[in-house]
């Protein structure tokens, strides 16, 4: 027979609990009341308008957010439920919200690259060139470097090839007009004097373009490293003098060698293409396009060639006055227009601004849009650029990576003040300047090592790397 031992009692043990006091001086925070989700965003607007107000108090400018007008509802219905003050004194005050973030926007027009769609807002933003002659930058910066800048940023300089000869012609004059310091020059040291170069005057230089000017393009950054590769592998037994015109002779030759001579070699690899007869199409201008057509007008070969354009550069004008001035029979047209001459057209040669690793063409923008509709069309699409300018990454589409340009230039000329203030206010512009062409679009890569198909970029790729390490 065994005994059932009692249990306690519920009602004992929840007496207890509640029995049990907190310790002295532990103090518990009433419950908040539970917001609504207008209520919640109403008061995150209010925090980072305060948030504003304070950081502009400081003598920084900064755009306050502009509430939405359900949020300016929840705000108004808010505070005439929690304070006695009229309804007329909080519309009052968003009034005044709303005319001073008008006012502080319109002062800052000039930062234009913030009104910018938010699928873009990971991008670069276009920002105006500050003083280039600034104490901060005229102490440390050739006065060539801080010229081609201004270049860079007002467009006189657009083009690919262009960018990156300037760039290293403006090298090239500073490296003739480089004193090295006092310790290398008079320990006849070398390894102070590349080290001295690199750091002091290659990389503050780039980085001021970069930064200040306009984001660099990819063959601007392949011909950095290879400049700086040359730099480092100097004998350190060598002089400065000799050093000096080793230097000088290596970025000549390699301006010849990758741009000048390559273009005539593509050019050549590409004569095979045209035939009597053929009506050929591009877009916009391309230095080794340019080329082609004028060697392939100097041997004889009859053809027409279609220039395509497109606002808001039009660079396709220069393209049909350099055809023009070399005799070669072209019409213009725009792209919205181009259905109507693709059914004529016989081949469609393009520029581009990158070669990627995945076979995919980085050009200006609009070269997806000839090149799809010259695949529907079943129109062959080569693609004419120079080995120098393969990039190592992969990109599928144009979001991930690009650079934005001016908007204003949008809306009409940019220096015409009556033309931005009429934009309306809620209106944001995105001033995309390259596209990714696919390349199942694209039937051939010319470049100066022959004709391939976009799969073996990778291919030739790997073949360069290897070159490189057996020079270096």
């Amino acid at each position: 027979m065994t005994e059932e031992t009692p249990t306690p009692n519920a009602d004992a043990v929840s007496k207890k609990k509640k029995d049990k006091k907190p310790p002295p001086g532990l103090v518990i925070p009433p419950k908040r009341p539970k917001l609504t989700k207008a209520e919640r965003r109403a008061l995150q607007e209010k925090q980072r308008a305060a948030k504003a107000v304070a950081q502009g108090g400081k003598g920084g400018k900064q755009l306050q957010a502009t509430p939405k007008k359900h949020v300016l509802d929840a705000v108004a219905s808010a505070e005439k439920d929690g304070s006695s003050q009229p309804k007329s004194n909080s519309n009052n005050k968003t009034d005044a919200e709303k005319n001073d973030t008008g006012s502080s926007s319109q002062s800052n027009t000039n930062n234009a690259g913030n009104d910018c769609l938010d699928l873009f807002s990971h991008l670069p933003q276009y920002k105006e060139m500050p003083d280039p002659y600034a104490p901060e930058y005229t102490e440390i910066l050739h006065p060539e470097v801080i010229e081609l800048g201004l270049k860079y940023a007002s467009g006189e300089i657009k083009g690919d090839n262009e960018r990156c000869r300037s760039m290293m012609q403006v090298f090239l004059q500073v490296l003739r007009d480089y004193v090295p310091p006092e310790t290398s020059a008079s320990n006849n040291n070398n390894d102070d004097f590349r080290h001295h170069f690199d750091h002091q005057v290659l990389k503050p230089s780039f980085q001021f373009w970069t930064v200040n000017c306009r984001p660099h393009s990819v063959s601007m950054g392949n011909a950095f490293t290879f400049l700086k590769t040359v730099v480092a592998s100097l004998d350190r037994e060598i002089s400065f003098e000799d050093a000096k015109v080793q230097l000088e002779e290596t970025i000549e030759q390699y301006l010849q060698e990758r741009i000048e001579f390559a273009d005539r070699a593509i050019a050549q690899h590409a004569l095979a293409k045209i035939h009597d007869g053929d009506i050929l199409l591009t877009f916009g201008y391309t230095e080794v396009i340019d080329v082609l057509l004028r060697t392939a007008q100097e041997e004889r070969k009859d053809f027409y060639v279609w220039v395509v354009d497109a606002r808001p550069l039009t660079e396709g004008k220069r393209m049909l006055q350099s055809l023009r001035e070399a005799g070669i029979p072209c019409g213009y047209i725009q792209l919205n227009a181009l259905t109507y001459v693709m059914q004529q057209v016989t081949k469609v040669f393009l520029g581009a601004s990158a070669l990627l690793v995945n076979g995919s063409i980085y050009g200006q923008i609009g070269t997806a849009c000839v090149a799809l509709l010259a695949k529907s069309h079943h129109v062959p699409v080569l693609v004419c650029c120079e080995t120098y300018k393969i990039s190592n990454k992969v990109q599928l589409e144009s979001i991930t990576q690009n650079e934005l340009g001016n908007p204003r230039v949008l809306f009409g000329n940019q220096e015409d003040e009556a033309t931005n203030a009429s934009k309306p206010k809620n209106l944001k512009a995105a001033n995309l300047l390259y596209d990714v062409t696919s390349d199942k679009f694209v039937s051939g890569i010319i470049t100066e090592l022959g004709i391939i198909p976009p799969t073996s970029v990778a291919v030739l790729l790997r073949e360069m790397n290897m070159a490189n390490d057996r020079a270096y």
